[in-house]
């Protein structure tokens, strides 16, 4: 299955230093040009089914690599509402430093507030620079866009939501998982020792597709669910993230 390195795009809207060519599509830096290569090829169309999070976020990476920023956003947004915390890191970033988006730095901290509310590493240390580096009145307007966007985005909302979507969709192949059928999903590369069937098709055991998707599943909802809020949650516990640090 082709995966994505959720920093490969999030990275690349954080530089301001690379240049853009004459049809405004961005320009990779040497580092990044294998990766962009991978993000501009098509996205597996099974996903979607599975984990629409996962391939929302694909597309957003090839539309911006292709220089379709609009389409983008509009992609990373429907990601976002499948509880995709690499979707919604992406657009705090977009937003908060103005990259590839009309800069919105409340709105920003906002969507870095929803990427950060599993306390992933990956994504809390923006957030919380993010909110040391924005002024009271920012912070105000911060926590009512992120109230607002709650019943959408937030983990408690999106996190059912796309489990739900997984179940119904894992079903389909679920017997031949436990009873050792044979299953193509569109888009997923099977190894070469996989089988064809009559129509050149490669296959793949029910049961090793759905070691793979129940793996998939894993990664995407890392850290959900870790975390116990008493009432309910502020926008940014600060304090409590430097006190847990120091604890450690």
């Amino acid at each position: 299955m082709k995966t994505l390195s959720v920093l490969t795009l999030a990275a690349a809207l954080a530089v301001s230093a690379f240049a853009s060519q004459a049809a405004d599509r961005p320009v990779p830096l040497p580092d990044q040009e294998k990766k962009v290569a991978d993000s501009l090829q098509p996205c597996p169309g099974g996903l979607e089914r599975f984990l629409p999070g996962e391939y929302y976020f694909c597309a957003a990476a090839r539309d911006f690599w292709s220089g379709h920023e609009g389409l983008a956003r509009e992609n990373l947004k429907d990601a976002a509402r499948w509880a995709s915390k690499p979707a919604q890191y992406a657009l705090g970033v977009m937003y908060f430093n103005g990259d590839h988006a009309q800069k919105n730095r409340p709105l920003g901290l906002a969507w870095l507030a929803l990427a950060a509310e599993r306390h992933d590493p990956a994504y809390e240390p923006g957030f919380v620079s993010a909110y040391q580096h924005a002024t009271p009145e920012e912070i105000a307007q911060a926590n009512a866009y992120w109230q607002d966007m709650k019943p959408v985005y937030a983990d408690a909302v999106a996190g059912p939501r796309a489990e739900r979507q997984f179940d119904r969709a894992y079903k389909e192949i679920e017997w031949a998982a436990n009873f050792g059928g044979s299953v193509f999903i569109d888009g997923v590369f099977m190894p070469t020792s996989a089988m064809a069937s009559a129509d050149n098709l490669p296959l793949q055991s029910g049961f090793s597709v759905g070691r793979m998707l129940q793996s998939q599943k894993a990664m995407y909802f890392y850290g959900y669910e870790s975390h116990v809020f008493v009432g309910d949650a502020v926008l940014v516990p600060v304090s409590q993230v430097d006190t847990r640090k120091r604890d450690e």
